[in-house]
């Protein structure tokens, strides 16, 4: 049985080396058209009217200016860089913790589910219902006056009996009325268990128990629940 093999390439000591291509851009290759072109400037100007020592100076004062600034682009980006990955490290440690961010429904599993209403200018009352399959009303609260920010509040799992709900899927429905009676729906939030982080580009997006994926950015508050 034999073996054909095809297509390997061979090292050739005596081949000239491979061309390298440049788009003209780097550093070294504007200094080095730079100095060519000043060469060029100095053999071709008039001795009658040699070329100014201030315009020579003042071209490369502009060459090092345009160096230090593509160095300093280098420099953020590595920059950049590392405090990502400082981030990424950082929110790894938040799995199993439970965050809170925009939303109206969460995933009952047999723990309480941390909540909040948040509120642009103060409520003459405040209620929330939270609702289970069929829409059915399951449990409720109200919160009366008021005032502008965040209220937190937990809910247990049970309903207005006080029994225990099955685990499933509820959402949360909140209604505020201001001191002239009119009506309006403040934005809810809702807490769930840290499951994962991961990093898409520039971005660190979190993933929740309830099967929300959140940017990190969304998270307003760490419960302790």
């Amino acid at each position: 049985m034999s073996t054909t093999i095809k297509n390997i390439p061979v090292f050739d000591p005596s081949a000239p080396p491979a061309p390298t291509t440049s788009n003209g851009t780097s550093a070294a290759d504007l200094s080095k058209n730079f100095l060519k072109m000043l060469t060029v400037q100095l053999q071709n100007q008039d001795p009658m009217n040699p070329m100014d020592n201030a315009a020579m100076t003042s071209q490369l004062a502009a060459l090092n200016q345009v160096d230090g600034i593509n160095k300093l682009n280098t420099s953020v980006t590595a920059l950049v860089a590392q405090m990502q990955s400082a981030n990424f490290m950082s929110l790894s440690s938040t799995v199993g913790k439970t965050a809170l961010a925009q939303g109206s429904q969460a995933y009952f599993a047999g723990q309480p589910v941390g909540m909040a209403a948040k509120l642009d200018a103060p409520a003459a009352s405040l209620k929330a219902v939270i609702r289970g399959i069929n829409n059915q009303i399951v449990n409720q609260f109200d919160f009366g006056a008021t005032p502008t920010g965040m209220t937190d509040f937990i809910w247990d799992g049970g309903d207005d009996a006080g029994n225990q709900v099955a685990a499933g899927l509820y959402t949360l429905e909140l209604t505020a009325t201001d001191a002239q009676g009119k009506t309006f729906s403040p934005v809810s939030y809702m807490g769930a268990m840290v499951t994962s982080i991961g990093q898409e580009g520039t971005e660190m997006k979190v993933g929740l128990s309830d099967g929300r994926n959140i940017l990190s950015t969304d998270i307003v508050k760490w419960l302790a629940i």
